[in-house]
């Protein structure tokens, strides 16, 4: 029988499979797993057949074979010290991994439970004892001798289920800052649709080449059917796109950190960084000995309004006109944004973790309420010196509303405001003095006027400018799948303008920046423009 015939038929079985098992096992976890052996030793028989005359009663005699094997391959466990163990009087585990079946032995690891699957990998593939397991573990010895004897049990039984696994099914991956650029829709953004493991590792497994659900399921190694129904939500959102093959390929741009990018990127920006600084930044900032007086800024310091134009400065570094490209992708909850995740992976090479945090940001993030009798935008960037999370939503339209109004004097100091007052100082976005509140961000009427006031970028470094983007470019196309260079290409092209953190604490080091002071911290680089 061809594949696509029995891929139709099974899918028809498999609910009905599940329902045998019921009948005959009162227990649910047996049952179970008995209905997915059930399953597959069906498929394969189809797969194998000729010609099938009546299929439903080729599959239920197939069944009934199956559950006589499995009822006669059952043994009486024997309880030693109050723990029950399989009496062996072999280690078929530790044969297996010394014979060629060592690979399916892999793969049906996949097929334990989470604590037995540790026990077996500590014991068989990292040499533990039981006493260290049982430490490593926080659980008792018997306890130990009893999962790896229940363990040998199963992948005994399961040796000879016809089912392969891939790496992510004994080492599964994790995202970590998963974002967006663009807007989120209703239903938030890549870090809701990716909130599960299984989901991650599903987007992960169709990264780098496509493949089917099948393909998917057995390197996961799970069951096809929940494979299925993550796909299907994350293509209905534009996270995996369905080929004509058939075989899916993830649309998310995965940052996976490796050594040779990471020394790329370093070297770019120790590079550039202190050309872009002494070319501009600092002559513009120290050339600025006064703040507009269209522009509020609090206790009119002039160190909190130069901090504020070290990201609008960054973007002059841009040498091509801004945009997504074509690459952002419309999604059905109203969404219209490029999905981002970063793979969780320890550094092998000489890394700095504190030193890295310092660059992390999020933003800048836009806000804005348009309306009658209404007109405010807000722009904030997140940074290691503002005392904010790195998280897009913490930034909210509802706080900045709330400041509007408190500007133009409509939001009374009463009972009923007591809330939006007592959130706003938690926010640090106003402060209290001697019983009188103050803002603590930057106001601006007009944002027009603001960001023409910026200094410009010196035609003079256009070339310094274009030779970092390069650079950095090349670093981030390193282990990256070929359906994502053009987008990479397309977003890394001004990735000059992407040094702003590390300007500010170039900035600092060298005496342009003075560090803002714990207050200053919560409202630093956030404005609220309140006119057009």
């Amino acid at each position: 029988m061809n594949k696509t015939e029995a891929d139709r038929l099974i899918t028809q079985y498999v609910k009905k499979l599940f329902g045998f098992a019921r009948q005959r096992l009162s227990d649910i976890s047996e049952a179970e797993e008995f209905a997915s052996e059930l399953t597959i030793q069906v498929y394969q028989s189809l797969l194998k057949a000729h010609e099938i005359a009546n299929v439903d009663g080729y599959v239920w005699r197939v069944a009934k074979n199956c559950y006589a094997r499995h009822i006669s391959g059952r043994k009486q466990f024997v309880a030693v010290d109050g723990i029950e163990y399989l009496p062996d009087s072999r280690d078929i585990t530790q044969e297996l991994l010394d014979s060629e079946s060592c690979g399916i032995l892999r793969r049906e690891i996949t097929y334990l439970g989470k604590i037995q699957r540790e026990v077996i990998i500590f014991h068989y593939f990292r040499d533990k004892k039981v006493r260290e397991i049982a430490e490593l573990l926080s659980i008792p010895e018997n306890t130990v001798k009893w999962h790896l004897a229940c363990s040998r049990k199963e992948l005994r039984e399961g040796m000879e289920m016809a089912r392969t696994t891939g790496t992510l099914g004994t080492q599964p991956i994790r995202f970590i800052s998963m974002g967006l650029g663009g807007t989120d829709g209703e239903k938030g953004d890549t870090s809701t649709f990716l909130a599960k493991t299984i989901t991650q590792n599903i987007a992960y497994a169709a990264y780098h080449q496509p493949r089917t659900i099948n393909e998917i399921a057995e390197e996961l190694g799970i069951n096809p059917i929940f494979v299925e129904e993550e796909v299907a939500v994350l293509e209905e959102y534009g996270f995996m796109d369905k080929l004509p093959s058939g075989r899916y390929r993830t649309n998310i741009q995965i940052y996976i950190p490796n050594k040779e990018s990471y020394d790329i990127y370093k070297t770019a920006t120790e590079k550039y960084v202190p050309l872009f600084a002494e070319k501009y930044f600092i002559p513009a900032l120290n050339g600025i000995t006064e703040i507009p007086e269209w522009i509020s800024v609090p206790d009119n310091d002039l160190n909190l309004y130069k901090w504020s134009l070290i990201l609008p400065m960054s973007d002059k570094l841009s040498t091509l006109p801004c945009g997504d490209g074509g690459f952002s992708v419309k999604r059905p909850d109203g969404g219209d944004y490029i999905a981002f995740a970063t793979l969780d992976v320890k550094p092998d090479w000489e890394y700095d973790s504190a030193e890295e945090r310092k660059y992390l940001s999020c933003g800048p993030m836009w806000r804005n309420e348009i309306a009658d009798k209404k007109w405010w935008k807000s722009w904030q960037f997140n940074s290691y010196w503002s005392d904010r999370k790195l998280d897009w939503h913490d930034c909210n339209n509802r706080d900045f509303d709330k400041l509007y109004f408190f500007l133009r004097g409509e939001l009374p100091d009463n009972a009923a405001n007591i809330e939006s007052y007592q959130q706003l100082l938690d926010k640090g976005y106003l402060l209290k003095k001697d019983g009188e509140y103050k803002l603590n961000i930057i106001a601006c009427e007009s944002d027009k006027r603001w960001w023409e006031h910026i200094p410009e970028r010196p035609e003079d470094i256009k070339a310094l400018c274009e030779e970092c983007a390069a650079e950095i470019t090349k670093a981030e196309l390193i282990g990256q799948p070929e359906h994502m260079h053009a987008q990479i290409k397309f977003l890394y092209r001004n990735a000059a303008a992407n040094v702003h953190t590390r300007m500010m604490k170039y900035l600092i080091e060298n005496g342009v920046l003075k560090e803002p002071t714990p207050e200053q911290k919560k409202g630093l680089c956030t404005i609220l423009f309140t006119g057009e």
